[in-house]
């Protein structure tokens, strides 16, 4: 993730280090209670714009929760990676997946398919939690 300077505002930078401080993914609604909390004058529809924003500059990933909102945390864009999350406390780790590409072959070879993308998490209990 960008350090503090890479970032132009205020509200960028608050957004950004509850994200990196946190390894689990977090709502706007909780990002902003949790900025309100610490007496930060920020409205919602700027932690909205600001998680859209670390989004487009890959250093947030986005996921859309069993409810449907959208959910974000920190997220490191110098490689394809997926995430194991952990059902009981949400902590989030970063899962390397070389396997996938010998995957993608697979499916061009066999099936003549051409993968244009591809979502995977893993579910299950951090070991923490177990």
């Amino acid at each position: 993730m960008a350090t503090r300077s890479d970032y132009a505002t205020r509200p960028r930078e608050q957004v950004a280090a509850i994200l990196r401080s946190r390894r689990r993914f977090l709502s706007a609604g909780e990002i902003h209670r949790e900025l309100t909390e610490h007496r930060e004058k920020i409205s919602l529809s700027t932690v909205y714009r600001t998680l859209e924003y670390l989004q487009s500059k890959g250093d947030a990933t986005v996921r859309i929760d069993d409810s449907g909102e959208a959910t974000y945390t920190s997220c490191e864009p110098a490689s394809h990676h997926h995430h194991a999350i952990c059902e009981v406390c949400g902590r989030v780790e970063d899962v390397n997946c070389d396997v996938v590409d010998n995957f993608t072959e697979s499916l061009r070879k066999q099936h003549g398919f051409e993968l244009s993308g591809h979502k995977m998490e893993f579910i299950g209990r951090c070991r923490s939690c177990r």
